[in-house]
């Protein structure tokens, strides 16, 4: 099989941001807000973030739901053909040349699928098309095929146990203790000493849609204010139109509210008391022990013969090699200290509740082997970075090389096979 010339489109839509461009390339070339605008008067869909502070008077709408999966499949296409409009240096290109790669949450649903597929081949008319699942894109971007992802984003935390490329789904995990968690912290902090107009330019005040103030007291303010209080860049956080500043020394434990959710009391919102009939109402620590706790029921053997003494022996093997690759990534796990933390919670839990097993002394993060830099970006934008390298076997053309053809047929749908085969084939391509 011919490789393919055109490099393919990559987008990875976040639930804070939406991050494209061409596989070739080694970062992405757009990274816009996912949240988008109607026009009322013209019905014209509005994308981008100076686009969104320009025409503040209109409602923010959101993508995707509070699990990080898309339910907005009516406007989603207008996000995806923002990006055909602006990856070439924001000249458009023509969605019919060149291959599409989506990521996807390993928990989307067979209809969210389809959908995707539909809009794909049916609006965009690509001629072949790709849904990766995040954690895989994550975990082959590090350079393995067996790991424990643990993701902190905006929306979602989730824990997903990796073994030989293939996602274990029972015994994945997520919750919504996430960056948006910890900025409701914030906000209700910032809220005790400050009214919130206090923090939201001048220009805003009068014109702006409540919506739109929500928006940007999130995706600028908070989000700020949190990066500051968590890296330990500063001890005062200076009010917008003011020369008022705010102390900030007392909300460092703010990272805390990941691991237990509990701590620290919100107005107006009541956190359930963690139950373990419900994983998604756990902190970080818990999370990641009931994924292994799952799985080690899942790869235990249940008879003492021979054949279960070379399970067991196996079992010991896996969990090792996953607990000495453990991948901590997302934008929230940028924080200063989260990752040492996660690591050494581990290896506590591992001694506690896995005496029997040698595993504490395995537990090692996966780390990149170059720059600073680098290990932001893989942090920021990893599932995208790993969707490139997979949809860049596409245009392997050594001729020593199967790339190409190991690509179309494990992870890839061209527009004439989806039209002869339909429904049938995303389910079982994309499972």
């Amino acid at each position: 099989m011919a490789a393919y010339t055109s490099p393919a489109v990559v987008i990875d839509n976040g639930s804070y941001t939406t991050k494209a461009g061409f596989a070739s390339e080694d970062l992405p070339s757009l990274v816009f807000n996912s949240n988008y605008m109607i026009n009322p008067e013209t019905q014209a869909v509005i994308i981008g973030d100076e686009e969104l502070e320009a025409n503040c008077q209109n409602e923010v709408m959101t993508l995707l739901d509070n699990n990080s999966l898309i339910y907005n499949f009516d406007n989603i296409v207008h996000n995806w053909q923002y990006v055909y409009d602006n990856i070439d240096n924001h000249n458009p290109i023509d969605p019919k040349e060149y291959p599409l790669v989506l990521t996807e949450q390993s928990w989307n649903t067979s209809k969210n699928k389809i959908t995707t597929c539909q809009i794909a081949f049916e609006n965009l008319e690509v001629p072949i098309f790709s849904l990766v699942k995040t954690p895989i894109a994550q975990l082959y971007r590090a350079g393995k095929s067996t790991g424990l992802v643990i993701d902190i984003g905006s929306s979602v935390t989730s824990v997903t146990p990796i073994l030989d490329g293939i996602i274990q789904q029972k015994s994945t995990y997520h919750s919504k203790y996430a960056g948006d968690f910890l900025n409701l912290h914030v906000l209700n902090y910032l809220q005790n000493k400050a009214p919130i107009d206090h923090l939201i330019p001048s220009k805003f005040h009068n014109r702006a849609s409540e919506s739109f103030k929500n928006y940007y007291t999130s995706h600028n303010i908070l989000q700020e204010y949190k990066n500051l209080t968590i890296s330990y860049q500063t001890k005062h956080y200076k009010l917008y139109n003011s020369d008022e500043y705010l102390d900030i020394t007392d909300q460092r434990n703010c990272l805390e509210n990941l691991f237990d959710p509990t701590l620290n009391k919100l107005s107006n919102i009541t956190i359930p008391e963690p139950t373990l009939d419900k994983p998604s109402s756990h902190g970080l620590t818990n999370l990641v022990f009931l994924a292994l706790k799952n799985l080690e029921a899942s790869l235990l053997p249940t008879t003492n013969d021979s054949t279960a003494q070379n399970k067991f022996a196996r079992f010991i093997e896996i969990f090792k090699e996953l607990l000495s690759n453990v991948l901590i990534t997302g934008g929230t796990s940028s924080a200063n200290g989260l990752p040492d933390h996660i690591i050494n919670d581990l290896r506590a839990l591992t001694q506690k509740y896995f005496p029997n097993y040698p595993f504490s002394y395995a537990v090692q993060q996966i780390r990149p082997n170059n720059t600073e830099n680098a290990e932001i970006w893989d942090r920021q934008f990893g599932a995208w970075l790993g969707a490139c390298n997979l949809a860049s076997m596409l245009n392997d053309n050594n001729e020593d090389s199967n790339s190409a053809k190991i690509a179309l047929d494990n992870w890839f749908i061209t527009k004439a096979d989806y039209e002869e085969l339909g429904e049938d084939l995303i389910v079982e391509k994309f499972k």
